[in-house]
């Protein structure tokens, strides 16, 4: 083989590997949308973070959570139930897939997690509401807090809570079933910026998360 052919087939090697790189980089590059377009895909970002105040709430083995969770994380925050029949599993699937995929393609998990927020401190123990997260995802944070606690997070999030009747049987279920079923986000500030909102589009969300989550 001559000195010709060998630097023609070097070059033609090293073209194949930048298309192949730009082809990765195009893949793992999220494209940033715009107000308008994240509105479209079911998001809505506020015109600027808000602040909330500090909570405890509890996770397995009676560990303390408070707002310093949120440091150095996006954090997708979910108020749902584990007697939950539909509406609860869909999100938290759709947040499983969203990690799943994103782990796929390489991107860093490091500074992203998820709590779930149980809405019936009455029936959902802190050990039986992390079970429940995790099931979905080993990563995934359940916790619960007392009710006083529960109804100030979901006040200052915007998130209807209903409080259950006296005297309530613990098979009644009727004051959850008409819970918010926003997923919303919280900054590495531990700001709340935003959520997203159903119908849930496993697609549009993929592709709203990466643009809001990742630097500019």
């Amino acid at each position: 083989m001559n000195k010709n052919i060998k630097i023609s087939l070097a070059l033609i090697i090293l073209f194949m590997i930048a298309v192949l790189s730009l082809f990765i980089n195009k893949l793992t590059t999220p494209r940033y949308l715009s107000a308008p377009e994240l509105l479209v895909n079911g998001y809505y970002q506020f015109p600027n973070p808000k602040e909330f105040s500090n909570f405890q709430i509890l996770t397995s083995d009676n560990v303390v959570l408070d707002k310093d969770i949120f440091k150095g994380k996006w954090t997708l925050i979910y108020f749902g139930y584990t007697r939950c029949p539909a509406e609860c599993p869909v999100a938290m699937s759709l947040i499983k897939n969203l990690y799943s995929t994103l782990d796929s393609k390489g991107f860093n998990l490091n500074n992203k997690q998820t709590l779930l927020v149980t809405i019936d401190p009455e029936n959902d123990t802190p050990n039986v509401v992390d079970q429940y997260a995790k099931a979905f995802n080993k990563s995934f944070i359940g916790a619960r807090g007392d009710r006083p606690m529960l109804l100030s997070m979901a006040t200052q999030l915007n998130v209807m809570v209903v409080e259950p009747p006296k005297n309530m049987h613990s098979d009644h279920m009727e004051h959850l079933e008409n819970h918010s079923n926003n997923i919303l986000l919280i900054n590495p500030e531990g700001q709340y910026v935003g959520f997203f909102r159903p119908p849930f589009d496993e697609e549009k969300f993929l592709l709203t998360y990466q643009s809001v989550v990742t630097p500019r």
